[in-house]
């Protein structure tokens, strides 16, 4: 049976080992893994770059372009698998075509042992261009030591309400990622997570070890973990880990992933590259979010009239979700269910009442809220769907509210404790924060904090351990230890 799971993302994405270079433009990424019953589950991704599409005739229907997809798996004999090709099609907003952004359409089917050929041909629906990608698949005749591997922008460990993976994402085992045809890292965005399936054939667990290194494009490593310890359950299961490229120069590379299990030791590839900073911010100025756009259509002092008159209702929406941040739930209500016209008078008349500095053309309060939502969810994002906006984390919304921090304690996981981070403010009443990537995907929890606005974690002081609590305790010159919160 062929499943398809429709995903649209505009991500950062390095063309992996298997990926194929399809014409026109179209990228398509081949990941297989192994079930016990001698299937191969197929997984594929496929690019569809939004600089294929065009946009309809001025006032024709809501503005979007929309494009089809249609896929057919063949065997080795070019005999189809399928009766009729699988065709579903998607609609794209018209402001969603900017520099490098680009669909992702999501695709699994299982097959036996055996060659076949997957065929993906997407057709703009107004220019009637079509652009086609294939790729091969072979199906394990016998069960592998790993699956092949794949690199992800994005990961994190299932939740309780994860019983379904959100959009733009899937699951391998507790594990939630976000695809990517082509993983593509910045110098703001420097970590490659990673994933690959184990299988031992055994009915016990078995351990092995593992390493990983990048290679750069003449072969030579440019970086090698020491080997670390890895249980694999009985029969099989799934590896990952991340890696943080802070500093690698611009370029090409392998991210090469080395495992040694029941005495055979196997490698695991894939392409990725990192961009330069020009690069970097040439995308970013061309995608921003909705409110850094409209701040740059605007200009700096762009008063609220034309600040949110630049803006499209899909703007809008994004400019208005952070206000939960700021407002009461009660001043937002009703807002849904409003026209464009009535919803970009309803952001004017809010900000309005923010406005310190009447007098002067620019809203000073109304920037540097969206200033700090743009930063937020540059540097705070983790991956959730699209990967969920930066300010909707715990440390995002701390900065989206606050600023930037007076002074802040960074620490790397040592012993028991997990990577943890404190921000601590002097301006005005003195607040602190303490964060906490307890899953190791680079998602900070907030689990303790004097604010009495926020919520914390009971058992925070548990998750850090007695010497993060001591580093911690003398940071903020007070002590954590004992419960008190007395000058320490």
């Amino acid at each position: 049976m062929f499943h398809s799971v429709l995903t649209l993302a505009a991500l950062l994405s390095a063309w992996p080992a298997s990926t194929v270079h399809a014409q026109d433009s179209l990228g398509m990424r081949v990941v297989r893994y192994y079930r016990p019953d001698s299937v191969t589950l197929v997984k594929v991704f496929v690019s569809v770059p939004y600089a294929l599409l065009q946009a309809p005739a001025s006032g024709s229907g809501d503005g979007s372009m929309v494009y089809t997809v249609s896929a057919q798996v063949s065997d080795s004999t070019g005999l189809a698998l399928l009766a009729e090709p699988r065709t579903w099609s998607k609609r794209v907003p018209a402001g969603a075509k900017v520099l490098g952004a680009s669909g992702l359409e999501l695709m699994e089917f299982p097959v036996v042992a055996g060659r076949y050929t997957m065929q993906v041909t997407v057709t703009d629906s107004v220019s009637g261009k079509a652009a086609k990608a294939e790729a091969p698949v072979v199906g394990y005749a016998a069960a592998p030591t790993a699956s092949d591997l794949l690199l992800s922008p994005a990961m994190r460990t299932a939740g309780d309400g994860d019983s379904v993976p959100q959009p733009g994402e899937m699951r391998r085992g507790n594990t939630i990622l976000v695809p990517a045809v082509e993983l593509r890292l910045t110098p703001m965005r420097t970590k490659a997570f990673y994933l690959l399936e184990a299988y031992t054939g055994t009915s016990e667990e078995t351990s092995g070890t593992m390493q990983v290194s990048v290679v750069d494009s003449a072969g030579k490593s440019l970086f090698r973990t020491a080997p670390s310890a890895v249980p694999v359950p009985a029969g099989g299961g799934t590896l990952q880990g991340q890696l943080d490229l802070d500093g690698l120069p611009p370029g090409h590379y392998d991210f090469v992933v080395t495992l040694d299990l029941n005495g055979q030791r196997i490698e695991r590839r894939a392409p990725f590259s990192m961009a330069s900073m020009q690069e970097t911010l040439a995308r970013d100025s061309a995608r921003g979010t909705a409110a850094g756009a409209a701040l740059a259509a605007g200009g700096a002092v762009a008063g609220d009239e034309a600040y949110f008159g630049a803006m499209d209702e899909a703007q809008l929406d994004s400019a208005e979700a952070p206000l939960i941040l700021i407002a009461k739930s009660s001043q937002l209500k009703g807002y849904e269910a409003l026209s464009v016209s009535a919803k970009r008078r309803f952001l004017v008349e809010f900000w309005k009442k923010f406005d310190s500095r009447p007098e002067t053309a620019a809203n000073e309060e109304r920037e540097r809220f969206y200033q700090a939502i743009a930063y937020a969810d540059q540097a705070f994002r983790v991956g959730r769907g699209r990967q969920e906006p930066g300010w909707r984390t715990d440390r995002g919304r701390i900065y989206a509210k606050f600023g930037a921090a007076s002074d802040q304690l960074t620490r790397v996981p040592t012993g028991f404790a997990p990577p943890y981070e404190v921000w601590r403010y002097t301006r005005g009443k003195p607040r602190y924060y303490i964060f906490a990537d307890r899953n190791g995907f680079g998602s900070f929890q907030l689990i303790s904090t004097n604010d009495v606005s926020e919520n914390g974690v009971p058992n925070w002081k548990e998750i850090l351990g007695s010497a993060a609590l001591l580093d911690i305790s003398r940071y903020l010159g007070i002590d954590l230890t004992s419960g008190s919160d007395s000058p320490f």
